[in-house]
């Protein structure tokens, strides 16, 4: 969690960490799912899931999942960054990640890029609509002598 490896004992940091994740999942919205690699996102934070090469002991899929915060300026080092983070996690815990699926990880924050510029103008025509009503509200009352001393 945050670069840290938590350890078996440290109950409360791994609450923490599954209720991110769970929050995010629940309330947010997928926005990328291929090849078993799964993006979702929430306006603020987003949950990746990417499958290991490696089963668990009962021969289930053992996905390796990243949870981070994000804010209106998504990049591509962003995706960059996941991919590179979740490789590296995987090999200390000793798994593996298939190339092709660090690529779509990758790949998958191109969608996060444009749903985060696709709110930004949102944002941005909401406040311009407002403006507009506000100045023809003044507008109006200005005409009917209701601004006047």
């Amino acid at each position: 969690m945050r670069g840290d490896t938590l350890s078996p004992e440290d109950i409360a940091r791994r609450q923490e960490a599954v209720s991110l994740v769970s929050g995010v999942v629940k309330a947010g919205s997928r926005i990328f799912e291929g090849a078993g690699v799964q993006l979702t996102e929430d306006g603020r934070r987003f949950a990746v899931e990417v499958p290991s090469v490696e089963r668990d002991r009962a021969g289930r899929a053992a996905p390796i999942v990243c949870c981070g915060d994000y804010d209106s300026t998504v990049d591509d080092a962003l995706g960059v960054s996941v991919a590179v983070s979740l490789d590296g996690f995987a090999r200390r815990i000793g798994r593996s990640i298939l190339p092709e699926h660090l690529k779509l990880t990758r790949e998958s924050f191109v969608f996060l890029k444009k749903k985060s510029s696709t709110r930004r103008l949102a944002r941005a025509i909401r406040t311009g609509a407002v403006a507009l009503v506000l100045l023809a509200l003044a507008y109006w009352l200005a005409t009917r002598g209701f601004l006047e001393k």
